[in-house]
């Protein structure tokens, strides 16, 4: 267990560093331009220093919640929850099939019914009840992603393509019916489309870039003992 957990920290400590410098470059900047959009035409001369200087900081403490995100993802999917389902998973791709299934969880099931929100754009559904919709939606991907690893390890012995098709007619149906069912937030946008098209995409090219990168890394990491020395057998090491 420990070194699973060592394991999945490390990785998301990269991953979570990696998503911090794609935060500051790319997600902040865009942030900034948005909000100043949305706030075009109101007065900034009173308080400007104080303006930059809560700026930096917000800017600062978005960035490393973004590195201690990746650390979070790390230890809990990485680490325990790869350790848990550590002789379900591949001795090759385990920890890519990890990524994809904490990225569906927590980002892409949930985004098909409340995708993310530009500054500036307002969504006409009540925030707690908003947060237990995502959070609904999140047990829903995360229910959705082990129905569909079961079935296709029942159903894998007829071939993997058969194994694999039948996962995702579950995964599909799953997420399909809840996306239905589950009531659709209106929203109040001040910003242009095209903006609020390029905040969602910088979002989810972050959170792809954050699962992927973490789940790199861990797969690298597997392919090493406890000692240092590569190992032919990465499930021998996620063992360890």
């Amino acid at each position: 267990m420990y070194d699973a957990l060592r394991g999945g920290a490390i990785a998301g400590a990269v991953g979570g560093g990696a998503y911090g410098l794609y935060v500051a470059l790319v997600g902040n900047p865009l942030v900034a331009h948005a909000e100043e959009l949305a706030h075009h035409g109101h007065e900034h001369g009173h308080g400007h220093g104080t303006t930059v200087v809560a700026d930096g900081v917000t800017s600062v403490v978005s960035v490393g919640g973004s590195a201690a995100l990746g650390l979070l993802f790390g230890l809990v999917v990485f680490g325990f929850v790869g350790y848990l389902l550590e002789p379900a998973l591949p001795d090759r791709g385990g920890s890519f099939l990890l990524g994809l299934g904490g990225f569906l969880t927590v980002s892409g099931v949930p985004w098909l019914v409340l995708p993310p929100a530009a500054p500036g754009v307002e969504t006409t559904m009540a925030t707690e009840f908003a947060l237990y919709l995502y959070a609904g939606l999140m047990a829903v991907g995360a229910v959705a992603c082990i129905a569909s690893g079961w079935v296709y390890h029942r159903l894998a012995e007829y071939g993997r393509p058969v194994g694999t098709a039948a996962a995702l007619v579950v995964f599909v149906t799953a997420v399909g019916i809840a996306a239905l069912v589950a009531p659709s937030p209106g929203y109040e946008s001040g910003v242009s489309t095209t903006l609020e098209a390029a905040y969602i995409g910088t979002v989810v090219v972050g959170q792809i870039g954050l699962w992927g990168v973490t789940a790199a890394v861990h797969e690298g990491l597997a392919g090493f003992d406890s000692s240092g020395k590569w190992s032919h057998s990465p499930s021998e090491s996620r063992m360890r």
